[in-house]
């Protein structure tokens, strides 16, 4: 059995992120909303770090932060040491929807960002075969996404943002849409897929189950706005199968994950019948 991912990940395949005391504020319906402060996380290069809390804590907002695509308010917020930009190719970007294009192949989908950015047709198309191998679905090539399973569909967007070897990737639950099975099956051939070519991931999730297979650290938020109010260490070995989360050190940290949870947001938590009128 493989040792912890502490130790199997090289850091020369990934890049550190650092957030220091993270603010993020909008403006809706007249009033500012503040969606994240204070927020400070650390990902060491070749990491993969799990960010669990509250609906609208701010979960997705700090990945578009790391992305590139907002800019804190306060504090600061470093890839590789340096701030991340727009279109900053060390990042590739996994969201909740596949967002393909339904009048392109999936080779073709897969493809897009190359194009886009001039590469010649021949070469993006080859590197996007690649890409759907690495996820096993280089027999889809020519598939359009209205012929692909919603399986098949999360598997070709992983292979888009995987198209250019980023050295950090965020992933904003992108198996949540999938039955109870197929999502556990695709958290194993995720996590095959890094310890093949580890790199540094952060990934959005609601499920502790999810958390705890994938996770070298749980980044447990609290509700808005938003911050880390505990980073638990997920020290089990890898390759994690499923059958290993019932074992009991696995129990013991779902059940430390689950406490904090419970402790940012009570009320959610907190049995129907109480409080009712």
């Amino acid at each position: 059995m493989q040792s912890t991912a502490s130790q199997t990940a090289d850091p020369a395949s990934g890049l550190d992120v650092h957030a220091e005391r993270v603010g993020v504020q909008f403006s809706a319906r007249g009033a500012s909303v503040e969606a994240l402060r204070d927020l400070s996380l650390e990902a060491p290069a070749g990491s993969f770090t799990v960010l669990i809390g509250p609906n609208g804590c701010g979960k997705s907002t700090f990945l578009r932060l790391v992305a590139g695509l907002l800019r804190p308010a306060a504090g600061s917020i470093a890839v590789g040491g340096t701030p991340p930009r727009a279109g900053d190719r060390r990042v590739g970007l996994g969201y909740q929807q596949p967002r393909l294009l339904p009048w392109r192949s999936t080779l073709e989908n897969v493809a897009l960002p190359l194009e886009l950015r001039g590469i010649s047709t021949d070469e993006s198309r080859a590197r996007a075969l690649e890409a759907l191998a690495r996820v096993g679905l280089a027999a889809a090539a020519q598939l359009r996404p209205g012929e692909l399973s919603g399986g098949m569909q999360q598997r070709a967007a992983l292979a888009r943002a995987l198209i250019d070897d980023p050295p950090v990737l965020l992933l904003d639950e992108p198996f949540s849409a999938l039955d109870a099975l197929t999502r556990e099956t695709f958290d194993g051939e995720l996590q095959r897929v890094w310890l093949e070519r580890p790199r540094t991931v952060l990934l959005v999730t609601h499920s502790v189950a999810e958390a705890i297979q994938l996770g070298d650290r749980i980044a447990v938020m609290s509700a808005a706005p938003g911050r880390v109010v505990r980073s638990v260490e997920v020290d089990l070995p890898r390759p994690r199968p499923a059958e290993l989360l019932g074992e009991r050190h696995a129990a013991e940290i779902a059940s430390e994950v689950r406490s904090l949870l419970a402790a940012v947001h009570p009320a959610e938590l907190r049995p129907w019948g109480e409080g009712a009128a």
